[in-house]
């Protein structure tokens, strides 16, 4: 699957978010400048968003990337923001993978928020998008058993490791459908991470290809505040109230926004409901408008959880 390239080199194939997924693919080839920059094709933005706004940014029809690729051991890591805020925010993509959809993005909008943004692929430059593509989903979701908690605590030692380097004090982390899983994972030792956000969680990987673990065990074993933003198509019980007991049972501060009228997917804007791709939400007010109130939320949740 190309992908972003830690020599420099991009080579990557897009998904306009407005299109849809029969329609032919554009391809892009940029070389980074010095600052190892990254340009990505996407259609044009909402006219009521304005310029320079997270919003109209998702829209632009060459989105440049405000951060850069580091190596990290074997793994390719994109990084933005400055560690002089102390402060760290863990990405992690969802099935896709970190180059589809508007990962990018996201990640520049959390680091202008004052934090130091680190998204690492678990996925070594794959993506669950061929298997989707070609009406082979059993044997997509046979690969994605490979990226365990073995795996992904191997990557994430590696983050951990490059942010104390940098001297980042605080963390937080954000994952995105079966990122979420990560994070609820990454929360289970609060002195690695000090705040989770799940938005459009699909936690329910823990149980139906890892460990075994249900939405509710995951909950139950979280150590760290955290925030859940489930969109219309997520299970009840992320919205009903049963994880908020659960966790404030424990004593872990639980927070939940039911984004009610989005689809699954929303938030990076990749994929919509089972992996097909949004068509028309580009100049959908309310579909564009909740990408900026996730982003607002999960920075206000950082705020009070990642003290300065």
């Amino acid at each position: 699957m190309p992908g972003l390239s830690c020599e420099g080199i991009v080579r990557i194939t897009v998904h306009p978010l407005a299109r849809s997924p029969k329609k032919k693919q554009k391809k892009i080839e940029s070389k980074s400048a010095s600052n190892n920059n990254f340009t990505f094709f996407f259609p044009m933005a909402c006219q009521l968003c304005p310029k320079g706004s997270l919003p109209a940014s998702y829209g632009d029809k060459h989105y440049t990337a405000k951060g850069k690729e580091v190596k990290l051991g074997d793994q390719c890591a994109y990084v933005v923001g400055d560690s002089k805020w102390k402060s760290a925010v863990i990405v992690c993509h969802d099935v896709f993978g970190p180059n589809k959809g508007t990962h990018h993005q996201l990640c520049d909008a959390l680091a202008a928020g004052g934090h130091y943004v680190i998204m690492p692929d678990f996925f070594n430059g794959g993506s669950i998008e061929p298997y989707y593509a070609s009406k082979q989903v059993p044997k997509g979701v046979e690969w994605l058993k490979e990226f365990d908690w073995k795996h992904c605590s191997t990557v994430l030692d590696a983050v951990h490791a490059h942010l104390k380097d940098e001297g980042i004090e605080r963390t937080g982390s954000i994952g995105f459908c079966w990122g979420s899983w990560v994070v609820a994972k990454l929360t289970q030792d609060a002195s690695k991470c000090q705040a989770g956000v799940w938005a459009h969680p699909s936690v329910f990987v823990g149980k139906d290809l890892y460990e075994g673990e249900t939405e509710q065990e995951l909950t139950a074993a979280v150590k760290a505040p955290t925030l859940v933003m489930p969109s219309k198509q997520e299970p009840d019980f992320y919205k009903n109230g049963e994880l908020t007991k659960i966790a404030e049972a424990n004593g872990v501060p639980w927070e939940t926004i039911d984004f009610k009228d989005q689809m699954h997917g929303w938030v990076i804007r990749g994929s919509g409901w089972l992996g097909s791709y949004y068509e028309n939400d580009t100049t959908d007010v309310r579909a564009i408008i909740g990408v900026q109130r996730a982003v607002n939320a999960a920075l206000g949740f950082y705020a009070k959880h990642l003290p300065y």
